[in-house]
Parts: structure tokens; C-alpha cells; sequence
């Protein structure tokens, strides 16, 4: 069947061959255009040489020696060095060592080939010289492919070497039966070892082929992976850095907010001594004031003078609340316990609105109070004061700087069951909602001036009294704050004078314009 085959017809399939190394090589860089890779660039354009070059070396007879010769051997010489230079990328740079190796490999094959033409060396020994030469260059797809597949597990690489392996055994088929029969030496003899190495080209290129363009898609898919790990890497580093960051920044305002705390500490054990001299110094004239009173007193009885005596008895009154006030607020510092005596809680909260009307016509704000009687109770009255004189003042600022119209504080309770419920509310400028969590910890405050001291000084009191004191707040509609006090156990039988007790202005005999201070806590 072989001798059937004629050397024209070798020559139309050795054509074929020349179209599978373009269709191959051609799919490869059109698939793969927008990688814009040098490595498949290099690849597909030696094996397009090597496409090229066939066309000459299978038209010998037709086209020129010239041209089979010089052209063809050229073209693919240099299209199997640039094909498995291309391979080596996978392993990383080029080295010099296989340039070098190349380019006196191809110098090596042109000097033979062509000296040989141009010697007039018969086809004999230049067919054999060819297939053995590629014979062992041929090899290096075999080798590569082994080498690859020690870096990277992949069927690329069983491809390669198979597609290596393949043409080079073929091709040393072919110069084994060129070198033993000088009759099969015609470059289109019909034999056997012809078919053989014919149909190796056929399956072994396609096969380096698909083994280069699997391995490329593996290795790029592997580094889009390493690139994935890498960034999902430093993005939990940036969030373990942000984290880190967060406590640092929470521990700086830890700090700071101790150093304040010990700065105002150590003001409040300055104010301490403070307070303790001012005690001191302001008993004295309180003293007098008092002595100079009764002398007054002393000296009148008897005499008719209209409205002096309740002038008189708000002057002793007043006396006492200002000796009181300093004894409170002096023990206040030295953490000392007041004294519980009974009070009227109603009439107590309306002497405080009366204290602090004043501030509130200048500020522009209207101060309702709507308190009825209540049993009485046992409680400090001059904590209980500070405590209301505290919210009222701190509700006529927040509905001073309000831009509503009118501007309103107002004070109110109920009794519910055995509790009584005092609440004073304000349509101010409310507590803004990432303060409101703070509103009773000590030594926090939203004023400028603000020492954070007042409201949990007053939570502190209502919760020795047995009571609760609680708010709630919409920012620009306003604030409420309601205390309620217990009165279990805490009535006690009415009496005519209880020592210790402050007298009310409505007992002292005077209208609430007098010249009466309070404490600001």
C-alpha cells in the first residue's frame, strides 16, 4: 500500500502539516489576543514560522533550492528555538544558558544545511543530519515537560511530554531508515518510516499544543487565586490594623478621660478645703448677722412697727438656710450623711420654682408649676432642694436655647399608689442621643462650663432616698425628667415644729421676690 503512495502525494500531506501548524498555533493567539502575553506571543508566532517554512520544504522541485534550503531550514529552525524558549517561561526568566544553547544549535543546523547545499553534499547525509538534529532537539518538549510538572501538577505537562517524546522518537525512526537505506533518502520517499514520522506530526503538535495552552490556563487561573488569597490577606490584615487601631484609640480616650477624672479629682479635694474654709469664714458673720437680729428683735419688742416682725423672721430664716446650705455642702466634701427630717414635698418643690422664677424671666422662659399636697414624708430637705433647684435650672437652660416660642418648663406631680411622681419637662433642645447614655455618670457633662457632677449628684440622692430618678429625651422637642419618691413607711404623724426643719416662705411671711440665693450644684 505504501508503494502505492506517491512522492507528490507525500508532499500534499507534508502541506497538511503545514496547515495544523497554523490553524493550532493561530487559535492559540486569537483565544488568548487580550492576555497581551508575551509568552503566547512568542509561542504562536515560531509555530506560524514553522507553519511558513513547511511550505517550501514540501515543494522541493517546485520552488528553488534557494528557497528550500535558506528559507525553509531558517523558518523552522527558528520556529522550534522561539517554541521551546516560550516553554521555559513557565519555570520563570529565560537563562542563558538555554539562549545560548539555541543559538548555537540553530548556527550549528544553517551551517550544516547550508554548507552542505552549497558543498553539493548528497541528500543522503543532509536528510539524516536533519532528523537526527531534531531528533534530540525535539527532546526538549519531553524535558520541559517533566520540568514544568515539578512546579506545577497539571495534565499540560503528561501533554508535553508525550507530544516530546512522540516527535523525537519519529524523527529518529526516520534517520535510522534514511541512514540504513540510501534508497529512502528522497525528502518525499513513500515508506513506512515516512508515515510514521508523518502521523507523529499529526497527533504530537496538536497535542504540545493543548498541553502549552492548558498549562498557561492553569498557571494564570493559580496566580488569580494566589492574587484573590493575597488581597483577601491584607484585607483582614486592614481590618485586624482598623480593629487594632479602634482599641488603641479606645484606650487613648481611656486615658484621657482618667487623667480628666483625676484632674477634676484633685480639684474637688482642692474645693474641699475650700469649702471648708469658706465654712469657716462665712459662719462667722452668719453668726453676727444672727446675734444682730435678736438685738434687733430685742430692741422693737414692744414698739408697733407694721410688717417689721415678718421681715424679721425671714431675716433669721434666711440666716439659718445660709448656715445650713454651707453645713450641707461642707459635708458633702467630707462625705458625711444629712440629717432626715420631715418635709412637705409639694411645698418644697414650689420653694425652689420660687427661688429660680427669676432666672427664668430673665432667660424668656415661662415656669409652670402645678404641684398638689402630699402627705409628708422623712427626707434631707436640703439635698432634696439641690436636687430640684438642679433640674429646674438645667431645664429653663435647655428651653432657653431653644428657638421655639413659648418657651416652656413645667413642673407637675401626681401621686400613684404609695409613690409620689414629680416630673419637670422642658420643649428645649433635648440631649442629643449619643449622650444620653452618660447623662448620669459622674464627671460627664454637654456643658462648656459643666463639671458633670449634677445629675449624678442628684441620681445619687434620690437613690438614698429610696427613690428613682429617670429622663427621656427627643433631641429638638425636648426633655423629662421624673423623680419618684416612696412613701412606705415614710409618713410620719404631722407636727407643729420639727427641729432642724426649714421653715417655708409661705411660714416666714414672704412673697417670693425676696432676696433669696441658691446653691448652684
Amino acid at each position: 500500500m505504501i508503494d502505492s503512495v506517491s512522492p507528490f502525494q507525500v508532499q500534499i500531506v507534508v502541506l497538511m502539516i503545514c496547515l495544523v501548524y497554523l490553524v493550532m498555533h493561530s487559535v492559540i493567539w486569537f483565544a488568548l489576543s487580550e492576555q497581551r502575553d508575551t509568552q503566547v506571543i512568542g509561542w504562536s508566532i515560531s509555530g506560524v514560522l514553522s507553519g511558513i517554512a513547511i511550505v517550501p520544504l514540501s515543494m522541493r522541485g517546485i520552488v528553488s533550492e534557494f528557497a528550500f534550503f535558506y528559507v525553509g531550514q531558517t523558518l523552522m529552525v527558528l520556529g522550534n528555538a522561539g517554541r521551546c524558549l516560550a516553554l521555559r517561561l513557565f519555570l520563570g526568566a529565560i537563562p542563558s544558558s538555554a539562549k545560548n544553547f539555541y543559538a548555537l544549535s540553530t548556527v550549528v543546523l544553517l551551517v550544516v544545511m547550508l554548507g552542505g547545499y552549497e558543498l553539493g553534499v548528497s541528500d543522503y547525509y543532509t536528510l539524516t543530519f536533519f532528523h537526527l538534529f531534531y531528533a534530540v532537539i525535539l527532546l526538549d518538549y519531553f524535558v520541559m515537560g517533566y520540568s514544568i510538572r515539578g512546579a506545577q501538577r497539571s495534565l499540560g505537562c503528561e501533554l508535553l511530554m508525550a507530544a516530546g517524546l512522540g516527535l523525537s522518537l519519529t524523527q529518529l525512526i526516520r534517520a535510522i531508515a534514511v541512514a540504513a537505506d540510501p534508497q529512502a533518502s528522497a525528502v518525499y520517499a513513500p515508506t513506512i518510516d515516512q508515515a510514521i514520522m508523518l502521523l507523529g506530526q499529526f497527533v504530537c503538535i496538536p497535542l504540545s499544543n493543548i498541553g502549552f495552552l492548558r498549562i498557561f490556563l492553569e498557571e494564570r487561573e493559580r496566580k488569580r487565586l494566589q492574587i484573590e488569597r493575597a488581597l483577601a490577606a491584607a484585607d483582614a490584615q486592614q481590618r485586624a490594623l482598623s480593629l487594632h487601631r479602634d482599641e488603641l484609640n479606645a484606650l487613648l480616650r481611656e486615658r484621657d478621660e482618667i487623667i480628666r477624672q483625676l484632674t477634676l479629682s484633685n480639684k474637688t479635694a482642692a474645693m474641699g478645703a475650700l469649702v471648708a474654709s469658706l465654712a469657716h469664714e462665712l459662719n462667722q458673720p452668719l453668726c453676727a448677722m444672727q446675734l444682730n437680729t435678736h438685738l434687733i428683735e430685742g430692741k422693737l419688742a414692744g414698739v408697733p412697727v407694721d410688717g417689721i416682725a415678718p421681715l424679721i423672721h425671714s431675716l433669721k430664716s434666711d440666716n439659718h438656710r445660709a448656715a445650713d446650705i454651707i453645713l450641707k455642702v461642707r459635708s458633702l466634701f467630707e462625705d458625711r450623711h444629712g440629717d432626715m427630717v420631715e418635709l412637705e414635698l409639694g411645698q418644697l418643690l414650689q420653694d425652689c420654682a420660687t427661688l429660680v422664677r427669676p432666672y427664668a424671666k430673665e432667660k424668656g422662659v415661662e415656669l409652670s408649676v402645678d404641684i398638689p399636697t402630699f402627705p409628708r414624708l422623712v427626707g434631707d430637705a436640703t439635698q432634696l432642694q439641690q436636687v430640684f433647684l438642679n433640674l429646674l435650672n438645667n431645664a429653663i437652660e435647655a428651653a432657653a436655647e431653644a428657638g421655639v416660642q413659648p418657651k416652656l418648663v413645667q413642673v407637675y406631680g401626681r401621686r400613684h399608689d404609695e409613690t409620689i411622681v414629680l416630673i419637670v419637662e422642658d420643649n428645649g433642645i433635648g440631649i442629643p442621643v449619643e449622650n444620653q447614655r452618660f447623662v448620669f455618670e459622674l464627671f460627664k457633662s454637654t456643658k462648656a462650663q459643666g463639671m458633670g457632677v449634677g445629675l449624678w449628684l442628684s441620681k445619687t440622692v434620690i437613690n438614698a432616698h429610696r427613690g428613682t430618678l429617670h429622663f427621656s429625651s427627643v433631641p429638638g422637642q425636648g426633655t423629662r425628667f421624673e423623680v419618684r419618691l416612696p412613701l412606705t413607711a415614710m409618713e410620719v404623724t404631722p407636727m407643729a415644729e420639727t427641729p432642724g426643719r426649714y421653715p417655708t416662705r409661705r411660714e416666714a411671711g414672704v412673697s417670693g421676690e425676696g432676696p433669696i440665693q441658691t446653691t448652684e450644684i
